[in-house]
């Protein structure tokens, strides 16, 4: 894939966007065990901060996409980067439930930059499978940063969690800066005898391959959100696991198998699902799920281990086979405003994961059984909705 130095930095940009929200995704279930222990909350009241967060994202990811359609990426990510900035600063300051769910909900407005502005980036400074090749990359940012939040990350939430965040603020400084010297925005070329067509905010909700595609999000990240929110806690529960550091260890391989699971899933879908992307995340979900029992069932640590990494690599696989099939099946115009609705429905499930497997556990005496199971369910849900997609390839229009 040969790219132009102009190119190469806006890929620099965007990978760098994505580590850096995805590592203050990832710091804050370890975050949030801290904080549990430092103001005794309950379980549910832990569940608050991790889906806030997806409330703030949602609602500003509904208009996130059409905006950037509408009016151009480039404002509208240095203006939702410089919210997260300072949200997360606030964060860092913050020391009652009401008052960190609030800063979390602020952190999740703005990092709807990266969501509603990225694929737009791509779409407009990227051609045929440059496309693909490079929405697999910048999802393996997941991996990666994962992997700083629980080697860096962990490390400054075991001495100060609130300087843990200000190095977040500072990276995201760097991202600013970057995204002003570096990424341009880029007009879209008509031809002048064809009218130019306004962008509804309906046009993606009215296509019914997004909508698809959103559900199947919906319960897929449903089932990432809740294993990635309660993994330190599931460890701790039926392992006896107290040692933070470990537990990190376990989290840290987990994001470099993420990574790599979500970068072999472009591999993959080119090499030997090509046009069968449909069937590439029945299968994988339904794997999942069977898998899912398997892990919360299990006694033996190295075995349970070896389990959630296997789900790992399921749940990227069908993550990112989702995330590809728009640059296929939808049109280039509306191409933010689908990914928002996408986005929408991956971003409920994380809204409802939280919550959910909280008021089970607290319901079942401290047990994530109950939860566990129900998240498997809900990959069974997901493995059903490739079927109604339909096959189609859409021009670069």
């Amino acid at each position: 894939m040969k790219l132009t130095k102009e190119q190469w930095k806006i890929v620099a940009t965007v990978f760098l966007m994505g580590t850096v929200v995805c590592m203050d995704k990832n710091m804050i279930s370890m975050t949030a065990l801290v904080l549990g222990e430092q103001f005794n909350w309950l379980p549910n009241q832990t569940g608050i901060i991790f889906s806030i967060y997806y409330v703030g994202f949602t609602l500003i990811t509904l208009p996130g996409g059409w905006l950037v359609d509408r009016f151009g990426y480039r404002k509208f990510v240095l203006i939702s980067l410089l919210v997260v900035t300072l949200f997360t600063l606030f964060f860092s300051f913050s020391s009652s439930l009401v008052l960190l769910a609030l800063m979390r909900m602020g952190v999740g407005v703005g990092h709807a930059s990266y969501t509603s502005g990225t694929p737009k980036i791509i779409s407009n400074n990227f051609v045929g499978g440059q496309c693909a090749s490079i929405q697999s990359k910048v999802l393996a940012t997941t991996g990666i940063g994962g992997v700083l939040a629980y080697t860096i990350g962990i490390q400054l939430i075991n001495i100060n969690w609130r300087a843990a965040y200000w190095l977040i603020a500072i990276l995201y400084i760097i991202v600013i800066l970057m995204m002003f010297l570096f990424v341009k925005e880029k007009k879209e070329v008509h031809h002048t005898e064809q009218k130019v067509e306004k962008i509804s905010l309906l046009d993606a909700w009215k296509d019914k391959n997004v909508l698809l595609i959103a559900i199947g999000m919906l319960f897929t990240n449903l089932v990432a959100a809740g294993i990635l929110s309660w993994l330190p806690s599931v460890l701790k529960a039926n392992f006896h696991m107290t040692n933070n550091t470990h537990i990190g260890y376990i989290l840290t391989i987990n994001a470099v198998v993420m990574a790599f699971a979500t970068m072999g899933a472009g591999i993959l879908i080119v090499k030997l699902f090509k046009n069968k992307e449909k069937l590439f995340i029945s299968l994988s979900c339904v794997i999942a799920a069977t898998s899912l029992i398997l892990f919360i069932y299990s006694t033996n640590l190295i075995i349970t281990i070896a389990l959630l990494y296997f789900i790992t690599i399921l749940l990227m696989f069908a993550f990112t086979a989702y995330m590809i099939l728009p640059y296929k099946l939808v049109s280039k115009k509306i191409i933010g405003s689908s990914f928002s609705v996408i986005n929408i429905g991956a971003f409920i499930g994380g809204i409802i994961a939280p919550i959910l497997i909280g008021n089970l556990v607290t319901a079942s005496g401290g047990f994530f059984t109950t939860g566990y199971i129900a998240m498997s369910i809900c990959l069974l849900v997901a493995s059903f909705m490739p079927i109604f997609i339909k096959n189609k390839h859409i021009a670069d229009t």
